[in-house]
């Protein structure tokens, strides 16, 4: 790269996007790598604040920010997932091309941009990314770096990608509605109201719906028949509480062979359960689900859907931004609630 006034620079070709910010209208490239300056460029770039051009010049050792960016990009994902844009002032963006549950590998992350000169910026992770959303970005910081830098970052990523995008799988679910006041008709359910649109959300279904009394034996023994039916998920409402008459978590610690969480440090969702019988999960959800738009079972439904397993450390976790902040209007799962460390 070699610097020479911009008035001597006419007839020559600059080496990199050129930006040009006009505050309060516009931001964008004004000049695109390989333009040929004119002379009515000059006073533009004046304007631009570009009194000295930068031309190629071949540097044995280095590459170019937009050769690194491509390379970047090919290095951390896989192809067949995720789509490129065109590279614009050295950055290239990712797209992915499935809708599903990102997984970012962190400590790659950050150890790929300790490498001298790497950028890489990305969606949080474990969140729901859609079709064709923007979900990482790369580029290099100045407008060459060393070789080697590159070499080092595609090597550590030879081992295993940074991210990939876990599709949604179509879940057969068993609904079990419980309580006294529900089972005899005294109150009418808000449960499957509730649940149904946020499953078939994701292209799952309920396909059988049952009604039972505060009986922690008879609730029990229909988890474990809804298991031996073929049911994908096995999800429980209502008697989630701490009073002694509310039987389901009993009846689910019974039925299961694992216990993830019994409650969780997360408001709305304390009450929330999961656990597993024979690899189904068995979920119970406490009645804030009926009153409150999102809790702690829209974070976790996602990832069930995707055959994600949450351990109890991801539940702790979950603690740093579990408060939801109640906002007038919900900008949920854009907001800190539920993204955990």
């Amino acid at each position: 790269m070699k610097k020479i006034k911009a008035k001597d620079a006419v007839g020559m070709s600059i080496c990199h996007d050129m930006t040009r910010i006009i505050p309060g209208k516009s931001k964008g490239v004004a000049f695109k790598k390989g333009h040929i300056i004119t002379e009515d460029d000059l006073s533009i770039l004046e304007k631009m604040g570009k009194e000295n051009i930068y031309v190629y010049e071949d540097k044995p050792g280095f590459i170019h920010e937009d050769d690194s960016a491509l390379r970047i990009g090919n290095a951390i994902c896989n192809s067949r997932e995720f789509d490129f844009s065109d590279i614009k002032e050295g950055k290239l963006n990712i797209h992915s091309k499935r809708s599903g549950l990102i997984k970012i590998d962190r400590e790659k992350l950050y150890e790929l941009n300790r490498i001298e000169d790497i950028s890489i910026t990305t969606v949080y992770d474990n969140i729901i990314v859609s079709e064709g959303e923007k979900i990482a970005s790369c580029r290099i910081i100045p407008m060459f770096t060393k070789k080697i830098n590159i070499k080092k970052l595609e090597g550590i990523c030879s081992f295993g990608k940074l991210f990939s995008v876990k599709p949604f799988l179509k879940k057969k679910i068993h609904l079990i509605i419980t309580g006294n006041e529900i089972f005899k008709g005294l109150v009418e359910d808000a449960f499957y109201d509730t649940l149904k649109p946020k499953i078939e959300y994701y292209g799952s279904s309920i396909i059988r719906t049952l009604k039972l009394p505060d009986d922690d034996k008879l609730i029990e023994n229909q988890i474990i028949r809804s298991v031996e039916q073929g049911a994908d998920i096995v999800i429980c409402t209502g008697g989630m509480s701490v009073d002694e008459d509310d039987l389901t978590p009993t009846s689910i610690i019974r039925a299961s062979n694992e216990v993830i969480t019994h409650g969780a440090p997360v408001q709305p969702g304390n009450m929330f359960m999961l656990a597993y019988r024979n690899k189904i999960p068995i979920v119970g959800i406490p009645t804030a689900a009926i009153y409150n738009k999102i809790t702690l079972f829209d974070k976790v439904l996602p990832m069930l859907l995707c055959n994600e397993k949450p351990d109890g450390d991801f539940f702790i976790k979950l603690s740093l931004g579990g408060l939801c902040r109640s906002c007038s209007e919900c900008h949920y799962p854009n907001c800190t609630y539920c993204k955990g460390r």
